[in-house]
Formats: structure tokens, C-alpha cells, sequence
């Protein structure tokens, strides 16, 4: 980890990452993590700079847009496997197996742990969405 300290802190100094306060600093930010998550890959120090970038969107999101209704985890699959054009095969490398997919898309299996931890890291969520 140190020998990604100078590349990190050159980041944060060109990009001074701070609370966010403003809907205009949200959409700021939200562009540069959307940038990142775009790049064939990352270094070291770009993931824990989208890591820090991404805890200051969800703590201005939690601020700020208060949910109105727990939503259910598997409507939340299938409205973000809708919005981002996806079919069950390309969610493979979360659930391995394409029928265990459609068990769970069709509610006669529950979402384990497991796959809660993969899904949130694929769409890029808090766990807690798919709970």
C-alpha cells in the first residue's frame, strides 16, 4: 500500500474530494466515479479513490434523498438488470449458475449473502439495497 501513497495523494490533491453539500458537487462527483467505472482498469490508487468517492456519494444520497418504502431486492434486480440492458447471462459472475438466476428472479430462492456482496459490488450499491 505505500507504493501506491503518492499516486493516491496525487489524486486527492488534483481532485480535492470533500463532503459533498450541494447537488452540483453530487453531479460532479458522481461524473468522476461514472469515469473511473469506465476504465478498462484501475490502479491501486484510482480504486481507492473511487472507494472514497463512492462513501461521499452515499453519505450525500442518505443525507439527502430519503427513501420512501423499503423496495424488495428482487424488484431492485430486475429494475437494475432493465436499466442497464443486462440478461441473465450477464450476471454469471455473480450467480455462476444461470438456472440458480431464475430461481431467484422467480422468488422460489432467496438472495444468499453471497450474492448480495457480489451484486453490490457489481452495480456499484450499498448491500443494504438488496436485503
Amino acid at each position: 500500500m505505500a507504493s501506491t501513497a503518492p499516486a493516491y495523494q496525487s489524486l486527492l490533491n488534483k481532485h480535492c474530494p470533500s463532503v459533498i453539500h450541494t447537488k452540483a458537487e453530487h453531479k460532479q462527483l458522481l461524473a468522476e466515479l461514472d469515469r473511473l467505472f469506465h476504465k478498462s482498469s484501475l490502479s491501486a490508487a484510482e480504486q481507492r479513490y473511487s472507494e472514497l468517492l463512492a462513501v461521499l456519494i452515499e453519505d450525500y444520497e442518505k443525507r439527502t434523498l430519503p427513501l420512501e418504502s423499503k423496495s424488495d431486492p428482487i424488484d431492485v434486480l430486475k429494475e437494475l438488470m432493465a436499466a442497464n440492458h443486462l440478461q441473465q447471462k450477464d450476471l454469471l459472475d455473480v450467480f455462476k449458475h444461470k438456472t440458480l438466476l431464475s430461481e431467484i428472479l422467480s422468488r422460489k430462492r432467496p438472495l444468499s449473502l453471497h450474492h448480495i456482496r457480489g451484486l453490490a459490488r457489481r452495480f456499484r450499491l450499498s448491500p443494504e439495497v438488496f436485503i
